[in-house]
């Protein structure tokens, strides 16, 4: 209980930080420990499951959309808004770890979709794009991430997001499970694009439209309008995203939650119209797929013993310079929680007893956890011989 509460504690305030650009984003990787290989490769076989892919749907030139089943046909349950991180093994080296939204409904929990765009120069969404098909098999973990609605049938609510090119998968998830549980809620929706046909889910968002009536307004924004009605042309800079919600009717005043995602100069853009209007910093979350510049913390000249207390029984390793605890206690063999190892969940939390560490900033962590003792082993660099207790 004292965790979950933790947890619900983490997630409110963690939309505070996420608009200060404290909140690390869950999917880019952390520099790479100094010592040990890329924490997917020290991966117990049972921390992960695997899912099979059942379906390559192409959503764009650039952009598929993949359908995971659990083989053994058990659930695979999720909040709208959160992610998965996929164990993607390239070439003969160690898997590579990249976090994708889901972007199905949360009400059918036979399967869920996550939707990949390649990046320039980015071998794993590459490598999706372009060689993934039914029966590819893949390690995942999750699902994990704080940008989120949990859906229910009694709430009232009016939903605005951004979002700019892939930023719409966790959107995407979001719209569906609020207009599908909510009938007194709405969804308001700026999305911008280079053109027509880079609109990931351009169909799909059209069949919302016609399916929930009123309820659902999506305004297209495009650099190369062309022919595509009601789209307008121009890029989701502050002042376009301005007169847009200025034509949507909407003000500062009306309680409106804003969910932004996307590239991080369209979300500097975002922020600026949503500040400049006056809107409360308590009702924007925000999800990037770029990070805020992460501060890596100060290193110990020397290796550091560390005591790892775990279910009453102790694992001692020892924390080379330049490691993290999560780093060697997976490479050890003890079985600690981790799921985005890149400080932004707090999955991998743990007390500090006695020592001294380092965090890797920014990170989830709030000030009551700090002052209780909590660390996240996945960015925390023992200064001195430390004892943690996991729980």
């Amino acid at each position: 209980m004292l965790q979950r509460l933790a947890a619900l504690r983490r997630d409110a305030r963690m939309v505070l930080d996420g608009l200060r650009g404290r909140s690390p984003s869950p999917l880019v990787q952390r520099p790479p420990s100094p010592v040990y290989p890329p924490i997917a490769a020290a991966d117990s076989a049972g921390r992960a499951r695997t899912l099979e892919v059942a379906a390559v749907t192409r959503e764009t030139a650039d952009a598929v959309t993949l359908t995971l089943v659990e083989p053994t046909g058990q659930d695979l349950r999720f909040v709208p808004g959160q992610f998965f991180t996929l164990l993607v093994p390239l070439d003969d080296g160690p898997p590579l770890r990249r976090a994708y939204s889901a972007s199905s409904s949360h009400l059918d929990p036979s399967r869920v979709t996550i939707t990949v765009k390649r990046v320039p120069g980015g071998r794993v969404s590459s490598h999706l794009v372009e060689h993934a098909a039914p029966g590819l098999r893949l390690a995942v973990l999750g699902p994990s991430g704080d940008f989120t609605v949990a859906p229910a049938p009694g709430a009232r609510r009016h939903v605005v997001a951004i979002a700019g090119g892939s930023g719409i998968t966790p959107i995407m998830a979001i719209a569906r499970g609020v207009l599908a549980v909510e009938p007194a809620s709405r969804v308001t929706l700026l999305y911008g694009n280079r053109d027509a046909a880079s609109i990931i889910f351009a169909a799909e968002l059209e069949r919302l439209r016609a399916e929930h009536g009123a309820r659902l307004v999506v305004r297209h924004l495009l650099e190369d309008a062309g022919d595509l009605p009601g789209a307008a042309a121009g890029r989701l800079d502050a002042a376009t995203i301005a007169a847009q919600l200025d034509a949507a009717g909407l003000d500062a005043a009306a309680d409106a939650s804003y969910f932004v995602c996307g590239p991080e100069a369209m979300m500097a853009e975002a922020r600026a119209a949503l500040t400049a209007r006056g809107v409360a910093a308590d009702r924007v979350r925000e999800e990037r797929f770029t990070a805020p510049a992460r501060r890596q913390a100060g290193q110990a000249t020397a290796a550091q013993p560390v005591t790892i207390r775990k279910a009453g029984v102790a694992s001692d390793v020892i924390v080379p310079a330049g490691a993290t605890i999560l780093d060697a206690g997976l490479a050890a063999g003890v079985p600690l929680a981790l799921s985005c190892a890149m400080g932004g969940c707090g999955a991998c939390s743990v007390t500090l007893t006695t020592g001294e560490v380092a965090l890797d900033e920014p990170n989830c962590l709030s000030a009551t956890e700090r002052a209780r003792g909590t660390i996240l082993a996945c960015v925390a660099r023992p200064l001195s011989p430390c004892t943690v207790e996991a729980p």
